[in-house]
């Protein structure tokens, strides 16, 4: 599961990085990404266009509207809740940096890790979207999609968000990309191109919106 990521970096950059467009409201870079939150993405409908959707999608099978649904398994994304969205709506989740707990021995907390490129660059996760009606008119919303871990984050979590290669992340874009290639481009991303360290656990906390949250455990 993929619960909080960070995208720390300016977003003229990120807008010349992804070769699209900035958003037309302002981002500030953030350290702890967090579920229901606005989230910068490039939709597969407008891939020169960076915009902000809520991070969480609602089945449609859940009539009350309470319940979100932050993530989807790779080989979860051929059942009705998200085939339609994945058939016809991929995105990017743009990020620089994820998180995952590693289980405490005994009594003692888990114990948060930060993942990132060794480049330090951002990157995409793969998401599909969809516009959903909410007590104020249509909203935008998208999840992020996981696959089985590479070595660095095996060590720590079991699931880790699907990072797309760059060469990969118009390939998930395009409307011509068929599901059975698009699910080809779903794979663990390459262990030598990642790091990780761990960090402290102000990032347990969503309040905690500093750097100090990226700071690694001395």
């Amino acid at each position: 599961m993929c619960g909080a990521y960070a995208l720390k970096i300016d977003i003229e950059a990120l807008a010349k990085r992804f070769d699209a467009a900035p958003p037309s409201v302002a981002y500030p870079s953030r350290y702890n990404i967090r579920p229901t939150q606005g989230v910068p993405v490039i939709r597969n409908t407008s891939p020169k266009q960076i915009e902000i959707a809520s991070w969480g999608i609602i089945p449609f099978w859940d009539k009350t509207g309470e319940k979100t649904i932050i993530n989807a398994r790779k080989d979860s994304l051929e059942k009705p809740t998200f085939r339609k969205s994945f058939y016809e709506r991929r995105c990017l989740v743009l990020a620089d940096s994820f998180y995952e707990w590693m289980n405490g021995d005994g009594k003692k907390a888990k114990r948060p890790y930060r993942f990132m490129l060794k480049s330090e660059q951002p990157f995409a996760f793969a998401g599909i979207w969809t516009a959903q009606e909410d007590g104020d008119g249509s909203e935008m919303r998208c999840l992020i999609i996981t696959t089985e871990p590479n070595g660095i984050v095996g060590k720590v979590h079991d699931r880790m968000p699907a990072m797309l290669l760059p060469e990969a992340e118009a390939a998930w874009l395009g409307l011509d990309t068929a599901p059975e290639e698009a699910l080809d481009l779903l794979r663990p991303y390459p262990e030598e191109q990642m790091t990780a360290y761990e960090i402290s656990t102000l990032i347990n906390s969503p309040a905690n919106e500093t750097p100090d949250v990226i700071n690694p455990i001395k």
